[in-house]
């Protein structure tokens, strides 16, 4: 997560630009032992993340729940969502700084 915020701040799609949020909490996560399963799906990963996780809960959900708005569906993804999304990645990181 320690990978630049400006190149997803850069990002003109917003729907990448949560994606690739959600991309980068997941590298962090298994650089600290927490990695995503091949079978996990988002949610079943939150969920045992979670368990394990000294980092609020609040910004991995919402990460999450962006990421598969995102990734997932046809809804409308705006800037508001990357910026959220950008938050919510900068409040993961900082909370694992914070456990280490």
């Amino acid at each position: 997560m320690d990978e630049s915020i400006e190149d997803l701040r850069s990002e003109s799609d917003p729907r990448r630009a949560v994606i690739a949020a959600y991309a980068r909490m997941e590298r962090g996560l298994g650089r600290v032992g927490l990695a995503r399963k091949p079978f996990e799906a988002p949610l079943e990963y939150l969920r045992r993340v979670l368990l394990d996780l000294q980092a609020g809960a609040q910004p991995v959900g919402r990460l999450t729940e962006l990421f598969e708005r995102a990734k997932f569906s046809r809804q409308d993804v705006g800037a508001d969502a990357k910026d959220e999304a950008i938050e919510c990645l900068l409040a993961i990181r900082g909370d694992l700084r914070t456990a280490q």
